[in-house]
């Protein structure tokens, strides 16, 4: 053999056997391919209908446009036939028809050359070339018919599926005679401006959504990533739509056009986007962009303000962090940043960290804030610790820590939170540190059980059971997602009664904790048996239970258990 001194790209014969492996076969492909080539041969509208052909089931596909010319154009795989402004535009790769491939359809269209009509079966095995197919002369004077016969997985969903090719196509559909509803891309957009043939759509409070179309080619809705802005706590979203009206260097990946092709164009699109939301935010007068977007509108020529100088209230987080509170804005009053704890830090600090003790209304810190200049002025908490002192020991607890497992629950000498003040941004030292004095102290020890959490209480504190068990439980109590689990209701019943006799045993002694457990689970489990106007006496040690429900007119003997 001898190497060739040249060679060119070129297709292989052996291609066109492999046909029917180019497309799912999906409805959706065919009817996305049909009616873009019915738009391109500029019909006015396209009529979709059910019936039998030969017998058998078939969807029948009819256009009003210019028609198919050439018959082997038709059934040419890589061979459009469109014009030079057509294939300029929108890029036909001559292969859409082959969606059809391995299904029998008849085709029926007028060739304006020819002034003719003409018509052509195309069997089941008749796509991959091996045998010929015979054209013969039809009475049809426009357009292109073609029918199908019908797969039995397009049935089920085949309305749905026909209406949502329709919906974003640009020209009217109609099914069995009903004109489908159709609806503009760019629905609901709060502004839509244009772009080297493309038409962006601005959308706010909306949800940001990967899989969502974002691009609409002509009716094949398209999914892409695309610069999606949020603003923070603002609960709303920048996002956009494409509309592609003539964009030739935005293509799509052939045969399917199911994704978009990464090149330059795209890459150019986005940044324009990213510019596009920003000029749609610069019109709100006011926003609550990150530092880093309002950096990056300045980069892309978009002038905007400083995010609008408000912060959300601080307050404790609990462990399960399930219940929801609407955030409170501060606004226009001296504010302190407060950075997140874990929520047994927060819930104790909770009590004594206040507006009063601080000299300043305590706000979350919100990193993605930092730069602006309203922002780094703000004087700020970089950490909170409690110090815990018993009969001249000290001990510390903060984020992450662990009580020593020698140190039991109970009474303690005192118990201080340190809370260090720093003046600023540019600052890192404290300028002061608060030690408040806290009557309680709950410690999780990165656990979500009360038997291994660690209680203090400050000796002298008037601290009650039900508001210990209430701290133990915003403090500690989180749902374990594992799947061996109970279900969340069972695991916060269980909790609870756990913290309650912890709370307890810990405040009222063993004695007064056992009975307290037992009046509870009397309480949970029999008194609401008891018929109203009777009472239940009740005796009973480790071995005998006597209950006696005398009625009001008669005596009942005692029932021995």
């Amino acid at each position: 053999m001898t190497l060739p001194a040249q060679i060119r790209p070129s297709v292989g014969e052996q291609l066109i056997t492999k046909v029917s492996r180019l497309f799912n076969g999906t409805i959706t492909d065919v009817l996305n391919e049909l009616f873009q080539n019915a738009r391109r041969a500029g019909a006015q509208r396209i009529d979709i209908d059910l019936g039998e052909h030969e017998r058998k089931p078939a969807l029948f596909i009819a256009d009003d446009g210019a028609g198919i010319d050439d018959p082997a154009a038709f059934v040419t795989l890589g061979r459009s036939g469109w014009s030079d402004q057509i294939a300029r535009r929108e890029d036909p790769a001559g292969m859409g028809v082959f969606s059809l491939a391995g299904k029998r359809v008849t085709v029926r269209s007028f060739s304006r050359a020819a002034d003719v009509g003409w018509t052509v079966t195309i069997p089941e095995d008749g796509w991959q070339g091996e045998q010929p197919l015979t054209v013969e002369t039809s009475e049809i004077r426009k357009g292109t018919q073609l029918v199908i016969a019908m797969p039995a997985e397009w049935l089920p969903n085949l309305q749905s599926q026909i209406e949502a090719a329709a919906k974003h196509f640009p020209l009217p559909v109609r099914f069995q005679g009903a004109v489908l509803p159709r609806e503009e891309f760019l629905k609901g957009a709060c502004r839509i401006e244009e772009w080297r043939g493309c038409r962006i759509g601005i959308f706010s409070d909306s949800y940001d959504i990967p899989s969502d179309p974002r691009i609409n080619f002509h009716g094949v809705k398209v999914p892409c990533r695309m610069p999606a802005i949020g603003e923070i706590e603002a609960r709303r979203k920048w996002t956009v739509r494409i509309d592609i009206v003539d964009a030739p260097s935005l293509q799509l990946v052939l045969p399917a056009r199911k994704e978009m092709i990464e090149n330059a164009a795209l890459a150019d699109l986005r940044v324009e986007v990213q510019a596009a939301i920003y000029r749609a935010i610069a019109l709100n007068g006011e926003h609550r962009l990150s530092f880093k977007d309002w950096q990056r509108a300045t980069e892309l020529g978009v002038g905007l303000p400083e995010a609008s100088p408000w912060l959300c209230a601080w307050r404790p987080r609990t462990a399960d962090g399930n219940a929801y509170v609407e955030d409170e804005r501060v606004e226009a009053v001296p504010m302190i940043l407060i950075p997140r704890h874990e929520a047994d830090i927060e819930q104790c600090a909770a009590m004594v960290l206040t507006e009063e003790k601080l000299g300043y209304r305590p706000v979350f810190a919100e990193d993605e804030f930092s730069g602006y200049r309203w922002y780094d002025e703000l004087p700020r908490v970089p950490g909170l610790s409690f110090a815990i002192e018993r009969q001249g020991e000290l001990f510390h607890y903060a984020d992450d820590d662990v009580v020593f497992d020698h140190v039991e629950s109970g009474g303690v000498t005192a118990v201080t939170l340190n809370v260090p003040i720093v003046r600023c941004a540019e600052f890192d030292e404290p300028v002061a540190i608060l030690s408040l004095p806290v009557d309680t102290l709950v410690c999780a020890n990165t656990s979500n059980h009360v038997e291994e959490a660690s209680v203090f209480v400050r000796e002298g504190a008037i601290v009650t059971p039900p508001a210990l068990a209430q701290l133990i439980e915003d403090a500690v109590f989180a749902y374990d997602e594992d799947c061996d689990s109970d279900s969340w209701s069972r695991q916060h019943d269980d909790f609870i009664r756990d913290a309650r006799h912890f709370a307890n045993k810990l405040l009222l002694g063993k004695e007064e904790a056992l009975l307290e457990q037992i009046r509870s689970a009397f309480r949970d489990d029999v008194q609401w048996l008891i018929p109203k106007g009777l009472t239940l006496t009740l005796e009973a040690d480790v071995g005998k239970v006597q209950i006696a429900l005398p009625a009001n007119d008669r005596e009942t003997e005692p029932t021995a258990a």
